[in-house]
């Protein structure tokens, strides 16, 4: 008796038995969801490591004596040109540092605080600049004032991925020294140790802080 040939109603011949699944399929699908799944746990590993570190930290010679301000103060406002004056300070997550021990190299001191306002609108500027400017000779300082616990500035770093080197003045002897009348204010420190440019206020644009970065970069010796 001949065989009878059966078609869907959708005139579709019936989808071929799937195959059965072989032991080489299983260890491949095994090995390719593994390493799948380390690569996934490391990137986590290495976000989590990020969000954790906190700002990054100097190393330089510390010098001696007490911190804070250590050369005298002017009388007037500093100007361009003029000498900056010399402080030490508690580093956080670091030694301490002194200015004066940074000479030769470029640095950027900006005076700030978690409760100003102005300050937190103007630290991604800051950190893009220091991402850029960190490993050609520039120093970047951003010194918290008057915060108090240091956890404080901390946290800050921690909770909104910022990495500049942090110094602490407890006290408010340093901006003190340079005549700040209000945070942020950000000075550029030629290789000298003299002031090469200041910006009153906070910054609000990269290309502001660039401009006074170059122009301090391509000054004469």
């Amino acid at each position: 008796m001949a065989s009878i040939k059966t078609t869907p109603p959708d005139g579709k011949p019936a989808p071929a038995a799937p195959r059965p699944d072989t032991p080489a399929a299983k260890i491949t699908r095994f090995a390719v969801g593994s390493i799948f799944g380390i690569l996934f746990i490391g990137v986590c590993f290495l976000m989590l490591s990020a969000a954790l570190k906190g700002p990054d930290t100097i190393v330089v010679p510390s010098g001696t004596g007490s911190t804070g301000l250590l050369s005298k103060a002017p009388v007037d406002r500093l100007k361009i040109g003029d000498p900056a004056p010399d402080f030490r300070l508690a580093q956080l997550g670091g030694d301490p540092v002194q200015l004066s021990s940074l000479k030769g190299q470029t640095v950027l001191v900006n005076f700030w605080a978690t409760w100003c306002s102005p300050c937190q609108d103007e630290m991604p500027i800051l950190q893009r600049a220091y991402l850029k400017y960190k490993n050609q000779g520039v120093v970047f300082l951003a010194v918290n004032v008057r915060d108090t616990p240091a956890e404080n500035a901390k946290s800050y770093f921690k909770n909104n991925n910022l990495t500049m080197p942090v110094l602490l003045d407890p006290t408010g002897d340093v901006p003190g020294g340079y005549r700040v009348t209000g945070y942020p204010e950000t000075y550029v420190i030629d290789k000298n140790g003299k002031i090469g440019e200041f910006h009153i206020g906070p910054i609000t644009t990269d290309a502001d802080l660039e401009t006074k970065l170059q122009t301090v970069l391509h000054e004469k010796a």
